[in-house]
């Protein structure tokens, strides 16, 4: 063997190890994710109270983008996660549809007379600034995974919403922390038509937006609207009823409320244009192509055009 041979072997193999994981479809990164995340979950869900599990979908993403996929080795790849515009225009939708859906939901639960609302006192306000510290980051490190990662790659709100569905479930049935009080089926069952209610909502503003920002906004507004209602400013006697069939995070109103603004939004997507679409990735629903297939190396051969 001479010295050109033994200086190229090494570079060929290189080439042969690095791209190894490069070319998988969206389908089988998606369910690759998948199945990472979720055994995160059902392996973390009763260490230091749930955190890891919280930060699963971003620890997941970020091991999907940089060592299996490797597409976090190029901007192009960031900016598919819907990170690189903010989609302020459909803010107030997202803040109304959450925020707005938990409060009324409270009010109806005074209007049938489960509760009653009360002056805000004690610790309201100490309160009130953790949820506005704390809750936006939670929101962000789920709805990265979710309508950030994997619903450009499964292209359907209703898958996420079960995974998400089957996320959540070792932290609600192997801990004390989370739905622990009612009845079991019920409360499992108004949880999981309220998450896939969320996920139809949440997704529909991925798609009408091009971002993943609308949906972290709801998903935060939700969560921090609800938990401060429930202990600040409802008293009941009735506090399962209330928190875990009628109101709270998922109960009937809050069900049927979102089931209404994710129709209608979806509706108002359908109607008014197509998926936002980034200079530099595909719109959210968009295949990523295979770039080993001879479709896509012939493209490459051509005119490039501009192309979240």
């Amino acid at each position: 063997m001479d010295l050109r041979s033994r200086v190229e072997v090494p570079a060929v193999r290189r080439a042969e190890t690095g791209p190894m994981f490069r070319t998988l479809s969206d389908r089988a990164s998606g369910l690759v994710f998948v199945v990472v995340v979720l055994a995160v979950s059902a392996g973390t869900a009763r260490i230091a109270d749930g955190l890891i599990l919280a930060f699963s979908p971003l620890l997941v993403t970020a091991l999907m983008m940089l060592v299996v996929t490797r597409e976090g080795w190029s901007r192009a790849g960031w900016r598919r996660l819907g990170l690189g515009r903010l989609g302020l225009g459909s803010w107030p939708v997202a803040v109304a549809a959450t925020a707005g859906v938990s409060a009324l939901a409270a009010v109806l639960v005074v209007v049938t007379g489960a509760a009653r609302f009360a002056v805000p006192h004690g610790s309201w306000l100490t309160d009130l600034l953790a949820l506005g510290l704390t809750g936006p980051v939670l929101a962000f490190a789920e709805e990265i995974g979710w309508r950030g990662y994997l619903q450009p790659r499964l292209r359907s709100s209703a898958a996420v919403g079960v995974v998400w569905i089957a996320w959540h479930l070792p932290y609600i049935l192997l801990t004390p922390y989370y739905h622990a009080d009612g009845n079991r089926l019920l409360v499992l069952g108004l949880f999981a038509g309220s998450v896939l209610a969320f996920s139809a909502l949440f997704g529909s503003l991925r798609e009408r937006t091009g971002s993943v920002w609308p949906a972290v906004l709801a998903h935060f507004a939700h969560n921090a609207t609800f938990a401060w209602l429930a202990t600040h400013a409802l008293e009941t006697s009735h506090p399962t009823l209330v928190n875990e069939y009628l109101a709270g995070d998922t109960g009937l109103f809050v069900l049927l409320g979102t089931v209404v603004a994710a129709a209608l939004i979806a509706r108002g997507t359908a109607r008014g244009s197509r998926p936002a679409r980034d200079p530099e990735g595909p719109a959210c629903a968009a295949p990523h192509p295979d770039a080993s297939s001879p479709s896509t190396r012939r493209r490459a051969a051509g005119p490039r055009s501009p192309r979240w």
